[in-house]
């Protein structure tokens, strides 16, 4: 039985390997997911199956400071993909962050990445902006999304 479950700190390390996984030329740095898994306004949701994370979202609830819900990662491994998990994590966290009175969301993904492109328009996301040079490893853009619900 796959179960939507919260991380915490003692779920860092299988975390940072899925995430390698995941984006094997995109991780963001140990010490930064470290100092993100400790704040308050971080929330990892992963889908698992016998302790197994077949796909993981992780956002920062701006509430408070600037009111928007960031979307700082989703993933799903590669064994996983294609069965809707990211759009199922994706339902989660609109559902969680709306009942803390949060209704403005906030992502950005590849030029390349028509998947995620596709995940964010079928929740009614619309680009608000287009950065050149935006990632790196390759240098790409990115394509800004905004949802308000």
């Amino acid at each position: 039985m796959e179960d939507i479950v919260r991380l915490s700190l003692k779920d860092l390390e299988d975390f940072l390997e899925s995430q390698a996984i995941y984006f094997p030329d995109d991780n963001i740095r140990r010490e930064d997911w470290t100092e993100l898994f400790e704040d308050e306004k971080t929330f990892v949701y992963a889908i698992k199956e016998n302790e197994v994370i077949k796909a993981h979202i992780a956002i920062y609830n701006w509430k408070g400071q600037n009111d928007y819900i960031k979307i700082m990662t989703i993933g799903t491994h590669p064994k996983h993909r294609n069965r809707g998990y990211a759009h199922i994590l994706m339902q989660y966290v609109i559902d969680e962050m709306l009942k803390d009175d949060m209704h403005i969301f906030k992502g950005e993904t590849r030029e390349s990445n028509l998947k995620m492109q596709k995940v964010f328009e079928d929740f009614g996301y619309k680009i608000i902006n287009k950065v050149k040079e935006y990632y790196d490893n390759p240098i790409e853009t990115a394509y800004k999304y905004s949802l308000e619900i």
